[in-house]
């Protein structure tokens, strides 16, 4: 059945369309403003520029390289200069001790700042003038949510057999795994001890006895990367997620499976309580927490965001497979250090 319409209809419906279209041409468009570009930020901006620097210590080189060119981007005028260091936090103390206050912002994990809390040595900051939600906070405003790390299994694509790759971590004590896995002496006593909270006491220390009696694991303060890519070893337990993007990134053949119980640890920002460039150091700690700041980290060096608000591509895909992530808090923090300690004795050799 084919339908008319009439010379006269046609064109007044033309007219109404081509009015409609009009319209919309000339709409204005209204896009979401960043925090970020608010005046009490701008304001902040101003202030940092008149300090010109800022200082920041972090965990590692790797880790923090990235940040001057991020932020000199968004923030124009305040030269950013980093610091990466594993014992960032005993020697934050120590300059404490000595009255020298050189740092203005520290990132670190939860179990590394905390002894800065537990000295008064941490700043509180609104961090929701940078978009910041109080439940990516901790510490009563005094610590921001950067990101979160994953413990996972890392494994040569070339050669692992993808019928041993682990769904639990109780998979990698399969007898087929037997010497042919290395692991961090450095990270294997943290997912060990932070299973604790998911597994219990008694059976992350019995998982720690078994990976040190049964496995034959290559125990290395060494990078892992280039053992399993060259495949002296074709597995690597307890490797940092981020990591292993990163390392995907540079053309080694490995990737990764995380395995449940899904263990974390979380890493934040702090806004040192005597900076030496306080404007700039909110400026700086701020922009870390905020969703800018955090998606320029997931670009730099393939860091997630894995809280159940993230806008991270990377952990909407974790979060979307339904898996629990056992995050960590302040309130386990010395539990947690006493295990690491445990299971770290356990897995060198120097406890039964």
């Amino acid at each position: 059945m084919i339908l008319s319409v009439s010379p006269l209809r046609f064109k007044q419906a033309s007219r109404m369309l081509a009015a409609t279209f009009a319209a919309i041409a000339i709409a204005p468009v209204t896009l979401a403003q960043s925090p970020l570009d608010s005046a009490p930020v701008k304001a902040l901006h101003e202030k940092a520029k008149a300090e010109g620097s800022v200082v920041m210590w972090g965990t590692n080189v790797r880790e923090v390289d990235w940040i001057p060119k991020a932020f000199s981007a968004r923030f124009p005028g305040v030269d950013v200069k980093v610091v990466g260091d594993n014992n960032i936090t005993t020697t934050a103390i120590a300059e404490a001790r000595a009255n020298r206050h050189q740092v203005d912002v520290f990132w670190h994990s939860l179990a590394g700042v905390a002894p800065l809390l537990d000295r008064g040595l941490i700043e509180p900051l609104d961090w929701t003038m940078f978009g910041v939600n109080a439940d990516n906070t901790f510490a009563d405003k005094k610590l921001g949510v950067t990101n979160t790390m994953v413990y996972s299994f890392m494994y040569n694509t070339k050669l692992a057999d993808p019928k041993l790759l682990p769904k639990k971590w109780s998979d990698v004590l399969n007898p087929a795994l037997k010497d042919k896995m290395v692991v961090s002496d450095f990270l294997i006593p943290r997912l060990t001890g932070a299973l604790v909270f998911s597994l219990g006491h008694a059976d992350a220390m019995k998982f720690a006895r078994s990976l040190r009696d049964d496995m034959g694991l290559l125990l290395t303060r060494a990078p892992r990367q280039p053992i399993v890519a060259a495949g002296e070893r074709t597995y690597s337990l307890a490797e940092l997620d981020q990591q292993v993007r990163l390392w995907k990134s540079e053309g080694l053949p490995v990737d990764y499976v995380v395995p449940e119980p899904v263990t974390s640890s979380q890493f934040v920002a702090a806004l040192m309580a005597k900076a030496p460039n306080p404007n700039s150091a909110k400026l700086l700690a701020g922009w870390l927490a905020s969703d800018e700041g955090k998606a320029a980290r997931e670009k730099a060096i393939f860091t997630a965001d894995y809280r159940p608000n993230s806008k991270s591509e990377i952990g909407q895909k974790l979060l979307a497979t339904g898996v629990k992530i056992n995050f960590d808090d302040l309130s386990q923090v010395t539990d947690r250090n006493k295990y690491f300690k445990e299971a770290g004795d356990i897995i060198s050799g120097q406890v039964k």
